[in-house]
């Protein structure tokens, strides 16, 4: 199965950055991710969650433990998310760093989705979680590296944001076969 140039990028920062615990709650735009990490990098353990704030308690367990942890989830997940994103990442300073795959943005056909892509940012900034967004498969290494760099760094959560443009190819002829 095809994994697009991107993930393939993500999933190399990832391991370029020493993270060798992955967290997630499926998503589809993350489930290229997920198969760059399982197919390409197998010392790195992919655990999955079935929420966004059981995932955040297991990078949290997990860095206590040793280990750098990334958290897989959709933007809209962010918002189901918070409590425990304030109240123990960012309360604790338990660096980790969020890849986060963006809904709601242009070319967005849920509009359900729309309301919480707005907010992603302004809320992580208030909780003072640096984003980064990925702008290009090119740049998707160095952008994961530089996000998790901060994070361990300095220890506090840190977000790489993937765009809608990125992780959802425009269809061929507008969708018109």
């Amino acid at each position: 199965m095809h994994i697009p140039p991107w993930a393939r990028e993500v999933a190399d920062g990832l391991v370029e950055s020493g993270i060798r615990e992955v967290v997630y709650v499926p998503d589809n735009p993350l489930s290229h991710l997920l198969r760059a990490l399982e197919t390409e990098h197998h010392a790195l353990r992919v655990t999955i969650a079935t929420r966004e704030e059981e995932a955040f308690g297991i990078a949290a367990g997990l860095y206590l433990g040793g280990r750098r942890t990334a958290v897989l989830l959709q933007s809209s997940g962010l918002g189901n998310s918070l409590n425990a994103l304030s109240s123990l990442l960012v309360a604790y300073q338990i660096p980790t760093l969020l890849v986060i795959s963006m809904r709601g943005e242009e070319g967005e056909w849920n509009r359900a989705q729309v309301p919480m892509a707005r907010t992603v940012r302004p809320v992580l900034a208030a909780l003072g979680i640096q984003t980064f967004t990925v702008e290009s498969a090119e740049a998707a290494e160095a952008t994961v590296r530089r996000a998790s760099a901060l994070a361990y760094g300095t220890r506090t959560a840190t977000a790489c944001l993937l765009p809608r443009r990125l992780t959802t190819p425009e269809p061929v002829n507008g969708g018109v076969e």
